[in-house]
Formats: C-alpha cells, structure tokens, sequence
C-alpha cells in the first residue's frame, strides 16, 4: 500500500463503522427573543483541571523555511493563543530525531520534509519554542518503529533515542518536559493483547531513562479510546506496565459531525475516560470535526465558525470536568493533500498547510485558534454556577479567587438575541468580545470589541443584545476605580521592526489596574483610518484573523483603561515582510490546467503529491493560462515515453522528448524563459511520436511552476475550457468539427431541439464563447437553474470568437450555467445552428 495513504486508511478503518450519519445544518426556527443568564456567585469552585489548553504540531509536516517564512507567521499565531502545552506530534513516533530520517518506513506517514529531511522542523527547535514562550513540551518515544510491532527498529536503538531526546531536553533547561509511549500504539503496531503485554513490560525501563535526564521528567501511558473499542487492551496494558508511568493520555474523538451539534438540545460532546487513581491525565488528543463521516472525508472535517464552537464547547465542558490536567487540540494543522491521499477539502485546524506547499500562501485557519484564545485568556481559577433559559443558548463562568473578575463566556446557536445577564452584585462594570462571522460556515471568523470600554452593571442586572451563531465572552468588574491605569509598554513587535509578519501578534506588557485595552493599528503615524482598532479586554495579546499587507509601514499604540480614565502608550511603527518572490505551484489536477479527455491521473512515487497526468493519445493537450513573466512545465521522463509540441500564445510549436533510459521524476520537460509580464497560455500537445530508443509515446506532466519576475505575484485565475472539455456535458445531439481560426481549430455544434451543454464553476464570473454566422439560431441561458437570457448568434457574415453570454459577476462561490438549443432563429438566418468554441470562467 502506498505509504501515503496509510493515515487515511487506517484511521478509516477505526472510525467509520461507528460513525453515525451527518444531515446538512436543517434550518433553524427563530430562537427565543429574550434569554436570561444567571451566574451563582455562592458557587464558586476551584478548577481542578487544566485552565488553559494546548495544540499539537505535527512535525514531519512543517518545515524550517516554513517556520521561518513570512516573519514566522506560524510562530506568531502559536505565541497569540497563549497555549499551555504543545504536543511534538504526528510521525515523530517514526522519526529518528537526531537524524530527522524515519526509523522505519513503513510506519511513516507522510510530510512533505521526508523529501528534504534536513529541511525539517525539528526536535531542536520545537524544543526552543516551547521554552521561549513558557510551554510545556510533550514529545513522543519512537515506540511504533520496534520490530516487534512490525517496525525496523530493534528495542536498543529506541532506548538509545529515547535517552540522548531526554538528555538533549534537559540540557536546554527544560525542566518539566512529558514523554508520551507513541502516538495511538494500539493503531499503528501495536494492536492485540499480546503486544500490549509486551509494550506495558517496557515502561519500568523507559521510566528509569526519562527520568535519568530529570527526575522531574514524566513518562505517560497512552490508552486506546475507551469510546471506541479496546478496552481489554488498555486493562492488559496498565497490568503490564505495573504502575511504571506518572500520566495517561487519553484521545478523545466526536462521533458525529460538528453541524449536528447546533442540531442538539445537549452539549455533549466527549466524554472523558475512566480515571486511573494517582496518576495524572492529559487529553492529548480532543478532536472535534476530525471523524470522517460515511466515507465522506469533507463531511468530517471542518474549520470554520461552527467547528469553532463545537471545540469550544467540548473542551470547555472538560475543563469544568476537572479530569485532565492538559488539553491538547488536534490537529493544529491539518496533513495535506500534498502528503496524503484523500485528505478533506474543509481541512480543520490552525493552518492550512495545502496553501503554504502548493500555492505558497500564509493565509491561517483562525477559528480553531480563536477557540484556544477565547479558553487561555479567559478560563480563571473558579468556576461558577451558570445557567440559560435558552436551551440552545449555552453559558459558562469562571472568577478569581478575590471575587474582583468574572468571565461569562456565552455560545449562541440561536439567532440574534436579547441576554440579560444576572451576576453577583459588587460586579459594577462589564466589557465584552465577540467571536463571529457572516455564517457558522464563515471559515476567517473575527474575535473583536463587542462591548467597548467600561459598561455600568446596576445591581447586578446587565442587558446586552447579542449576535446569532456567536460566542460572546463578558468581562465583569468589581470595585470602584480610584485612579487611571499607567501608559503600556509595547513588546511585539518591536519598534522598527523591518520583517514583521503579515499575521503578526500584538503584545504589551499589563498594566496595574487596567480593566481593558484599546488597540490600533493604522497607515498613519497619527493613527487615522485605523485597519484594526479594538478593545481586548484584560488580554494583552492579540492577533487579527485577517492579513495585513506585505512590505508595508504599519504604526500602533495601545490604550490602558479603567472607569478612572486611560492612558495611551507612545506610538510604534514597523514594517511588515514583503512578499518573496516566490514560485506559484500547480498540480497536474488543478483546475487551472484544462485537459483534453484521454488524459488519466494516476498514483507516481516521487512526483509533486506523489501522482501525475498520462496520456498517449495523439492531439491530446493540457493547457494553462497565467499572468507572470515565466513557466515550467515538470514530468516523467522515461524510457516509455514519447514526443510532445509545446506552444507559447499559440505560436510555433517546440518539440520535446521526454525518454529517458531510466525513469526520472519531476523532470524538467519545458520552460518558457523569461517572458515579457502579461497573461500568457501555453499548451502541451501528445504528439504520438517516439524517438527509437523508447517503447512507447506516452506523456506525463506533474506539476507547474510560474514565475514573475517584475511583481513578484505570478497569477493563476483564469480558467479555459475547449469546446471538448470534459466538463462540459453535453445533452442529445452535437456535432465536434474542425473550425479554422477558432480556439484550437475546433469547435461543437448542435440544431437540435433541447440539445444543451451544461457546466459547473467555483468563481465569480463565465463566459461562453462561439461562432456567429447567417446560419446560426437561437439559445437558452440558465445560471443556477434560472432562466438568465436568450442569445441570438446570427450574424449577417461569419465571426469567430465572438461573446454569446457572460454572466457578469456572480456570488462567489458554486455556479452551474446550462446553454439550451431552441431551434428557433430570427427571420434573417437561413439555420438554428448553435456553436460553442470555449468557455473562460474566473
């Protein structure tokens, strides 16, 4: 089996005979206008579980240069969300970590890095990050890769491995550090009883290792989801081990789809393990919208608003558990499509990963990360009481152990409402945040001032409206403000910083005193037409869900308040990184290449994404058009294929020969050389010719790289479809003719009554083009399945290329426009004749 798919497979075959069916979001009834919150103030008690949470980061996935690109955008949105504990996961189970290599190929996963190991983002700085920003680091022993459980590693080497990490550890300082016994061993190896007999012998000796580095290092045991099966696994396990470990870690997964949870008049979500007494627990795994549903991978995998706030919500209710001293979120980013088959288009986590390796782009996954922001910034030391009258209106509170600050963090499933919140009565002022966006389906949601300032609280009664699907989180104070806080000082980033990120966190030292901060950050020193400006409540770190702008000068302040008065820092400017110039990727399946039929996708070891394009087919073309100033076009070069015709603008064929005596992947097959800037189409045609030395004609392109050597930003938005393109589907009767001077000589016709070509897009834009002529008739234009228009493509003489409809500009998003033959025609045409020759969509 291809590595690459084993991830998708296996965890397949864990989860999908359990989970259950998910409908669509079914259309709400309009929530109740009014709802009351009440908080019970007598009720306060002490958290005994984790008050903050943490995320994994899978290793094998992440780059150096990743991790350092764009003002370390990644490293920027980790230090915002505040988090406890980050877990070093996701095939460092497999990974020799000194070398950054697998141990053991065939329980590698996947990663892009496997092809540039040195590129890894490492051991050694997942290490520095962890202790730079105070987080406790969590990292995996190598324990699937021992030959025992079908591995290549012998026992000793894993010890070894397991020593010189926890040495290497120790000697950065790092002095409260967790070693997890793999990752899910009873998936990956280590299945059946008698392995789990034999894996729980070994954590006397691992135990005496780790702690040999730090007696203050802590081994955990890693049980099988007792939600799912295995139990009599987990028994055979913890016998095994003899009480050898000081943790457990326990993978919690949802078993339905996140958008049922807006379905439930329950919250319940996961549901924690059996304890092990005298042992500390960490939920290493909590995952929500991580099960795939029914074979449907997108089904179960989400990463906009709604997802948000199904994680919120189950992780704040195991928070008020108090079972887990650590709650992890998996994933923080989601394995790509670059690195495993089938992966979710609606991928969940922190950062899309498929937008930084294929397309070269920063661009963050912010809800997930706002969840984790909303729970590490606001979760106190005491949780209170609180209960809704709305049963789909959700509430949770927490306090300080002074009795001077409450947190009433809001879940609205419910359209936009009316709250009055009732709080114990020496709260006199309240603030609040709102995370929300167009739609729990809007995947950049914002956290911003709901509330600005101070509000005043009388006699404990506050009344606020507040949006549909939305969290909104409430800070109430207590006392009276005899004095305005002091100025902040501003920490990130620093002032005259020349590379900041274009996700860049904000950060500035509290402020005694201070009830809530005011942000801005603006074009102008004077801080005019600010592009952010808003208040944090007690947080003194932020970072926005949208971009700023690359090589830019940005300046900010920060604004300390109370119900005395403020105070403003000085004003600092920095100037964000500008964009590299960088190369735009396509993949041989992106929807930016029109390919003509007779061309296959298929499964190509080594290739960009590990698959590739063939065709043998005489006259069979891939094309792509692309603003820039440059392009390669990559294959397979072997001694199977054959001769191809490269055009540029459709002008002189060049001739290119892609055997090879052996084979050779991401082959360079054409390059355009430097073009002058502007749109550009080039065109790749079988020509169904060979060289003597090969056995075949076959032609396999893999990827494409375009360049702009002026801008930096090459372009790719621009689809063409030929008159035979697949994806246009043709109905009844249409005729496919040679047409000198249409596009690629051709054209499809048709006179026949309710004859139609129908196509789908994902843009803004389409526009059908064709032959108009004295014997043309007329059609029918639907879009979306209305009826848009009816053409007429006479014309006294022939004209190529001429406009039959274009949409103009549409909603974002999915589209199906349907070209319907009337066999009507106006009383100047001699025919009924429609001619389609292309369709260009954007």
């Amino acid at each position: 089996m291809d590595r690459t798919l084993r991830k998708a497979v296996a965890l397949a075959a864990c989860f999908l005979t359990l989970a259950a069916a998910v409908p669509a979001l079914p259309a709400r009834a309009a929530g109740p206008a009014q709802v009351t919150i009440s908080v019970n103030g007598q009720s306060a008690a002490p958290l005994a579980g984790a008050r903050s949470v943490g995320a994994n980061i899978e290793m094998s996935l992440v780059s150096d240069e990743m991790w350092q690109a764009n003002g370390n955008w990644m490293e920027q949105s980790f230090f915002a969300g505040e988090l406890s504990m980050m877990r070093w996961g996701y095939d460092a189970w497999a990974f020799d970590w000194e070398t950054g290599r697998p141990l053991s190929e065939n329980r590698y996963w996947g990663g892009l890095n496997s092809r540039d190991a040195a590129g890894t983002f490492g051991l050694e700085e997942f290490i520095a990050f962890c202790k730079k920003n105070g987080i406790v680091p969590f990292v995996m022993i190598p324990i699937e890769s021992l030959d025992a459980f079908g591995g290549e590693a012998p026992l000793e080497k894993v010890k070894a491995l397991t020593a010189s990490m926890a040495q290497y550890i120790a000697s950065q300082g790092v002095e409260l550090c967790y070693f997890d016994m793999g990752n899910e061993p009873w998936n990956n190896g280590a299945g059946g009883s008698g392995n789990a007999q034999y894996l729980g012998s070994l954590f006397p000796e691992f135990q005496q290792i780790v702690k040999s580095a730090n007696p203050n290092y802590r081994l955990v045991l890693q049980r099988a989801p007792q939600n799912v099966l295995w139990n009599g696994w987990n028994n055979t396990l913890v016998s095994a081990a003899q009480g050898a470990f000081d943790a457990y870690d326990d993978h919690r997964y949802s078993f339905y789809g996140w958008n049922k949870y807006f379905d439930k008049n329950g919250d319940d979500l996961l549901a924690p393990g059996s304890p092990i007494e005298g042992k500390e627990a960490i939920l290493g795994e909590c995952n929500i919208g991580w099960t795939p549903v029914q074979d449907n991978w997108d089904e179960g995998h989400v990463r906009d608003l709604g997802g948000s706030m199904a994680l919120l919500n189950a992780m704040l209710d195991l928070i008020d558990g108090g079972q887990y001293g650590y709650i992890v979120s998996w994933p923080s980013h989601y394995p790509s499509k670059a690195s495993i088959s089938g992966c979710p288009n609606k991928s969940f986590g922190w950062f899309d990963l498929d937008r930084w390796y294929l397309d070269g782009d920063t661009v963050r996954l912010t809800g997930p990360a706002l969840a984790h922001r909303i729970i590490n910034q606001n979760v106190l030391e005491n949780k209170l009481d609180a209960a809704s009258t709305g049963e789909k209106v959700r509430v949770f509170a927490y306090e300080n152990a002074q009795q001077t600050d409450l947190r009433v963090i809001v879940l609205n499933k419910w359209d936009a409402t009316q709250l009055t919140l009732q709080v114990p009565q020496q709260y006199s002022s309240a603030s609040a945040m709102v995370l929300r966006g167009e739609s729990v389906w809007d995947t950049a949601p914002q956290y911003i001032n709901h509330i600005a300032g101070n509000q005043p609280v009388n006699g404990g009664v506050f009344v606020n409206d507040i949006p549909g699907e939305a969290v909104v989180v409430y800070t109430f104070s207590a006392g009276q403000d005899s004095a305005a806080p002091a100025a902040p000082a501003l920490n990130l980033p620093a002032a005259g910083e020349t590379r900041a990120s274009t996700a860049q966190a904000f950060a500035w030292q509290p402020v005694p005193g201070a009830r809530n901060y005011r942000l801005v950050v603006s074009l102008h020193p004077d801080l005019s037409d600010p592009v952010i400006d808003t208040y944090t409540g007690r947080a003194v770190r932020y970072q926005s869900s949208e971009e700023l702008l690359p090589g830019t000068a940005y300046y900010w302040a920060v604004t300390a308040g109370n119900a005395a008065g403020a105070a403003s820092s000085a004003v600092s400017g920095f100037t964000t990184q500008a964009k590299e110039s960088g190369v735009f990727t396509l993949n041989n399946d992106s929807v930016y290449i029109s390919c003509s039929a007779g061309w296959n996708q298929q499964a190509s070891a080594g290739s960009y994404r590990n698959d590739d394009m063939s065709c043998s087919e005489a006259g069979g073309y891939a094309e792509f058009t692309f603003t820039g100033t440059g392009a390669k076009l990559y294959g397979i070069k072997g001694d199977w294929c054959g001769l191809a015709d490269v055009q540029v603008d459709f002008g002189a064929p060049v001739r290119v020969d892609a055997y090879a005596p052996a084979p050779e992947a991401q082959a360079l097959l054409f390059d355009t050389g430097e073009l002058p800037y502007g749109e550009h189409t080039v065109t790749l045609t079988v020509a169904g010719e060979k060289n003597p030395a090969s056995t075949g004609v076959w032609i396999e392109y893999d990827k494409v790289e375009l360049f702009d050597s002026q801008n930096g930003q090459p372009l790719a938005n621009k689809v063409v479809w030929n008159d035979d393109n697949p994806n246009l589907k043709k109905f009844s009767v249409w005729n496919h003719q040679s047409v000198e001077g249409s596009y690629h000589g051709d054209d499809s016709s048709s006179n026949t009554w309710k004859a139609h070509v129908e196509f789908s897009f994902t843009g803004t834009n389409a526009v059908l083009y064709g032959l108009k002529g004295p014997w043309c008739g007329k059609a029918d234009i639907t879009v979306d399945g209305a009826r848009a228009a009816t053409v007429d493509a006479y014309a006294p003489e022939m004209q190529l290329g001429q406009v039959l409809y274009d949409t103009g500009a549409l909603e974002p998003g999915a589209h199906t426009v349907r070209l319907t033959v009337t066999a009507s025609k106006s009383a100047q045409s001699s025919g009924k004749w429609i001619e389609l020759d292309r369709v260009v969509w954007q």
